[in-house]
């Protein structure tokens, strides 16, 4: 009896056993065939429309975010100049932009984005040219200066993956659940389910910030208070602005290319014989050194005492301008451009 309960006792972990390995075999299996068939699917239907693979290949993406948006519009062949930059450059309206050049521009602008983004999306577009561009309009902001591994440091997450050259990279970035996800959203958008984010990337922020009470007493208090961005560089170096003098040296020199020092607030600016303002000063000293060095490359210097710096009705805090200003900086950018461009005038 007792060999009887024993082997009745070996016999059931013996079973038991042989169900957990079949269900790991079998999970094995099918993880072995369902991912790298979802992989390929994913890399069929093209979710952010990369243009890697033409299978699906609608114009424009669905409304997404422009951190994913920018890898279909920066391939659209409508576009001839481009706007890169942060939520420091995401006013400037690139319609109005092209009525006042004749330059078809489009926004590459993405909030809370440093010069690494910047500099990837700007490679990018350029790699997306069948022709020249006719211009290229670059935000370079306070970040730009920055020295050592701050240089190319990021402050939100980015997906780098989505405009990698290599498609090994690329694949990798296809493994997520979101991504899979968009996949099926990408389907819907091509069918006619889902609609299309404007095309030319353009975002107005301004009722954003309105709708956060930006326009109230305690907001504009918080203007009135001193706080430049925190950004000091004493080793007189700036890789950002060297990496973007090594990308400009591949752009044909026909294309125009403005650095654009954004304006900021009298209460965001450094004050005078501060490490920050002199940061500011050497950087700008550098821009205008690649700008001298490069045909058709001009530097537009919105910093100091200026009209479009004092006006506290033109900002909703220390670096982020209203839309009024932002058509200001549209007629005196248009005007620098132009004669690059070889027009006196907008059509």
């Amino acid at each position: 009896m007792g060999e009887t309960a024993g082997h009745g006792f070996g016999s059931g972990v013996t079973g038991e056993a042989r169900r957990w390995r079949t269900f790991a075999v079998t999970l094995l299996v099918t993880v072995a065939v369902l991912f790298p068939g979802l992989t390929l699917a994913l890399f069929l239907i093209d979710p952010y429309g990369s243009g890697r693979v033409r299978l699906i290949d609608p114009p424009g993406v669905r409304a997404q975010g422009t951190r994913t948006e920018h890898a279909s519009r920066a391939r659209d062949p409508a576009f001839e100049a481009v706007i890169i930059g942060n939520s420091r450059m995401q006013a400037l309206h690139p319609e109005r932009l092209t009525e006042l050049t004749g330059a078809r521009f489009a926004s590459l602008t993405v909030p809370g984005t440093r010069p690494r983004e910047q500099l990837t999306l700007l490679e990018w577009f350029l790699r997306h040219r069948q022709t020249p561009p006719k211009a290229l309009v670059i935000g370079t902001d306070i970040f730009w200066c920055n020295g050592g591994e701050e240089a190319f440091a990021t402050a939100n997450p980015f997906p780098f993956w989505l405009y990698e050259e290599d498609t090994l990279a690329y694949l990798g970035g296809l493994v997520r659940f979101n991504v899979l996800q968009e996949g099926v959203r990408r389907v819907e958008y091509a069918t006619g389910q889902r609609g299309r984010a404007r095309p030319d990337g353009y975002w107005d922020y301004d009722p954003i910030y309105e709708s956060n009470g930006f326009e109230g007493a305690e907001k504009r208090a918080a203007l009135m208070q001193y706080k430049p961005e925190d950004v000091v560089n004493d080793s007189g170096g700036f890789p950002a602005v060297d990496a973007l003098a090594d990308l400009l040296g591949r752009v044909p020199a026909q294309t125009v290319v403005a650095l654009m020092v954004p304006p900021a607030f009298v209460t965001g600016q450094p004050r005078a014989d501060t490490p920050h303002a002199r940061t500011e000063s050497a950087c700008l000293q550098r821009l205008s050194a690649l700008a001298a060095a490069r045909p058709h490359t001009f530097v537009i210097d919105w910093r100091g005492t200026l009209p479009e710096t004092e006006n506290p009705d033109d900002y909703f805090d220390q670096v982020h301008y209203k839309g009024r200003l932002a058509r200001a900086l549209e007629e005196q950018l248009a005007a620098r451009l132009r004669p690059l461009l070889g027009g006196d005038a907008p059509r």
